[in-house]
């Protein structure tokens, strides 16, 4: 049931509140933003409420968490290997079709420099997400357990607190602020070499996607707080989520994402129906 309520939260937070441990707690951290502040405070409160109400000495554990007879059923089966393995296969051949395509005889050199722009992306998002996922291994972030260990502020006071979670994330901030370093209008120090857009593309039609937005409003608080919540039941957010259900993990793979999907999907639906009352108010 953990993985179920966990997955439909963290889709729906995440949704809605427009980020998660990445995006908000490294990538929005890293950039000073008020904004991915406010949110990471809001889904650690509740991810510590969460996994601290889940921990085994309270009463909603048998419900949220496995049981010692059913641990055997969270390891990956042949079935679900291969499942794993189609999806991981469908999803790296995603990127195929943009890296192949090229642009039409009739093109502009602008609209020519567009489609090279654009296939320059590829490569470097290929090795990023790969880096991405190494480190997720490495630093063991793929394991429930270690987020449990962290999110659970009982764990302090009986001496099983796992530090873990926080290194990690503090080594990402680390990056990433350096990073933010070299681009231009993001920089906290002054640097005549920052850059107005990545290195492989061209000026002419090259730029950061970074978000600017810094509204702190009841879309971020409610859905970053809803996320820690399915944070801290199931003990996953998206990235190690995906790695598990591509290494075929029954509960990630079958449990879990289809939840997070249904998750996002309503969240978008109550987006779109906000967008929707603000335009007729507009018009009124």
């Amino acid at each position: 049931m953990g993985f179920v309520i966990g997955g439909f939260l963290v889709g729906f937070g995440t949704r809605l509140g427009n980020g998660c441990t990445t995006g908000h707690g490294i990538c929005g951290l890293a950039r000073l933003s008020v904004r991915s502040l406010s949110g990471v405070l809001a889904f650690m409160a509740t991810g510590m409420f969460s996994a601290t109400g889940c921990s085994p000495t309270c009463p909603f554990n048998k419900y949220l968490r496995a049981s010692v007879e059913t641990v055997k059923n969270y390891f990956p089966t042949e079935s679900t290997k291969d499942i794993g393995t189609i999806l991981a296969s469908l999803a790296a051949g995603v990127a195929l079709p943009g890296f192949l395509r090229k642009a039409p005889e009739s093109a502009s050199k602008h609209e020519r420099d567009e489609y090279d722009s654009n296939r320059s992306k590829i490569i470097p998002s290929v090795v990023s997400g790969a880096l991405f996922s190494v480190g997720l291994v490495i630093s063991q972030m793929t394991l429930a357990s270690k987020i449990y260990g962290f999110l659970d502020v009982k764990g302090i006071k009986g001496g099983y607190w796992d530090p873990t979670l926080v290194c990690v994330m503090g080594g990402g901030l680390v990056v990433s602020f350096l990073s933010y370093q070299w681009v231009k209008g993001f920089n906290v120090f002054q640097n005549s070499k920052a850059l107005e857009c990545p290195l492989s593309q061209k000026k002419s039609v090259g730029h950061f996607d970074v978000p600017t937005n810094q509204v702190i409003d009841f879309n971020l608080i409610f859905g970053e707080a809803l996320f820690g919540l399915g944070w801290g039941a199931a003990g996953l957010c998206p990235g190690p989520a995906m790695f598990l259900a591509f290494a075929g993990y029954p509960n990630v793979l079958l449990r879990w994402w289809p939840s997070f999907f249904v998750g996002s999907l309503l969240a978008e639906q109550v987006k779109n129906a906000q967008l929707r009352v603000e335009n007729n108010k507009k018009i009124d």
